[in-house]
């Protein structure tokens, strides 16, 4: 832990030290792999599984699960009997709980302390088929794990969340295409016609709740019908070498969830999801310590985020060395969204050295008065110290955004962000623009849902009544903002672009 610690602070403090000095210095973006999306169009087709899971040697001391009567062809009912009985006696001997010989359908299974749950290559678990699935045996999730301590999920194979099956089907089932005339209203419409919801239930793939020293390393996770791997106010948790390959469609399909905790890492994951990436909640408990590296994310919501649900405060987060990526489908937010909307403070959040293709914008930086925190207090947050270094981002839509809130009569503005080194592109085609001619109807949006859409729109139910208005910026926009140092930022417009870049100087602070 000490360790973890140590390069934490180091990231933490190298970026911020650039960042803040000013510098002028190359960064060289790597190449990434051109994904594309398959026939069904509801998966990445060329995910390359070998570069994110390892190949990894079976336990020598182990219990089989089959040999506690658990079967590829028995029911659920059956298998999670049996499986069951493995896990705890593996918690009990100290040895591997092996999974191999096919794939076995169960019901929720829970995690003991010190089990080492071990999917064999080509094998794995599945939630049942969803007229099967029990309601009383289900709770929650496939993998529950509540006050355990010391466990490990790894060995190369699969757990299956049938998130297709126990959605409903799209009211659009086709695959949303970038719009040849962006319009943003038309933008939002088409691509919430394409998401798939739940038939009556959804489940987290793995769920644990007040866990510490969890190691998640080297398996492939598929079809969540729910947030995917749910850690809430979990400690010392390890994730690594995952590949989460859900339906793009799914609504709530988030991929990592991180629900108050601290000491957690995330590192070379591949991640394709309906819903956000890897997102910071904090409505459970305060947040701390988290670093996110070498990491690809397909989202059609947020890649990285740190929100919605922000009651808690958060800091000393590090994201670099990632991917985000659309693969030529249309719909999405932020590449990177960093939030209070709750009353928390969030401070001390780098990220530096990202690519995007395809997503919608890359950054939204927002400080917002919704105060959706069960009526507890009526405090806005606070935004500070927030650094974004190095950026290339290629077919955007929409402008960045940095933007604060006034609550009650008092301005609350962001504070202490560095913006540095960004090389943005827009996605060259017609545009129709509808920006609000009155005074900002930003502060009426800033108690409503905070996501790029909608720092320029007055928000209704249905979408379809919503009056959404554009950015009147086509680079970046920032509004009740203190300390904002913009550096080396670099914007290529549409050519039919009518308007001005930013509303701030771009090489230097206000």
């Amino acid at each position: 832990m000490k360790k973890f610690l140590a390069i934490l602070c180091l990231i933490c403090a190298l970026c911020a030290t650039l960042a803040f000095a000013g510098c002028n210095y190359s960064w060289q973006p790597p190449d990434y792999p051109d994904y594309v999306v398959d026939d069904s169009g509801h998966h990445i087709a060329n995910i390359d599984r070998a570069a994110f899971i390892p190949v990894q040697d079976a336990p020598k001391t182990f219990v089989d699960v089959r040999d506690f009567g658990a079967s590829p062809d028995a029911s659920a009912d059956d298998n999670t009997a049996a499986i069951q009985a493995a896990i705890d006696q593996g918690s009990a001997s100290g040895e591997a709980v092996l999974v191999t010989g096919g794939v076995y359908f169960t019901h929720t299974l829970r995690m003991r302390d010190a089990t080492k749950l071990f999917l064999a290559q080509g094998s794995g678990l599945s939630m049942p088929d969803y007229d099967d699935y029990d309601a009383s045996r289900t709770d929650g999730a496939l993998i529950l794990a509540e006050e355990v301590d010391n466990w490990t999920i790894c060995g190369g194979g699969t757990l299956c969340g049938r998130g297709t099956e126990y959605t409903n089907e799209a009211d659009d089932p086709t695959l949303c295409k970038p719009l040849e005339t962006f319009a943003l209203k038309e933008y939002v419409l088409q691509m919430r016609a394409r998401i798939r919801d739940r038939k009556s239930v959804g489940f987290n793939v793995i769920y644990a709740v007040d866990c510490n020293d969890v190691a998640l390393s080297g398996f492939e996770i598929y079809e969540s019908s729910h947030w995917t791997v749910r850690l809430q106010n979990c400690e010392n948790v390890a994730v690594s070498n995952l590949v989460i390959d859900n339906n793009i469609h799914v609504a709530n399909s988030d991929g990592i969830d991180i629900c108050g905790g601290e000491n957690i890492t995330i590192d070379n994951c591949f991640i394709a999801t309906g819903d956000d990436g890897i997102v910071l909640k904090s409505d459970t408990g305060a947040i701390k310590n988290v670093a996110v590296s070498n990491c690809s994310i397909f989202s059609l919501a947020n890649n990285f985020k740190i929100g919605t649900e922000t009651v808690h405060d958060i800091s000393n987060v590090a994201v670099t060395d990632c991917h985000f990526f659309k693969a030529d489908t249309a719909g999405g937010y932020a590449g990177i969204a960093i939030e209070s909307a709750d009353g928390a403070n969030v401070s001390n959040v780098s990220v530096s050295n990202i690519v995007m293709d395809g997503v919608t914008s890359p950054l939204l930086i927002w400080l917002g008065c919704r105060l959706d925190n069960g009526g507890s207090t009526d405090k806005v947050g606070s935004m500070s110290n927030i650094s974004v270094i190095n950026v290339k981002a290629t077919d955007v839509d929409i402008a960045s955004a940095v933007v604060g809130c006034n609550y009650d009569g008092t301005v609350f503005n962001v504070g202490n962000v560095v913006l540095d080194n960004f090389d943005i592109a827009y996605r060259d085609c017609a545009e129709t623009l509808d920006i609000y001619q009155g005074d900002s109807v930003l502060d009426a949006n800033m108690s409503g849902y905070p996501e790029i859409t909608r720092v320029s729109h007055r928000y209704l139910i249905p979408h379809e009544m919503s009056e959404y208005y554009d950015i009147p910026y086509y680079g970046l926009y920032v509004d009740k903002a203190q300390n904002v140092s913009v550096t080396n930022f670099a914007v290529t417009p549409r050519t039919c672009n009518t308007r001005a870049m930013a509303n701030i100087p771009v090489q230097g602070s206000i």
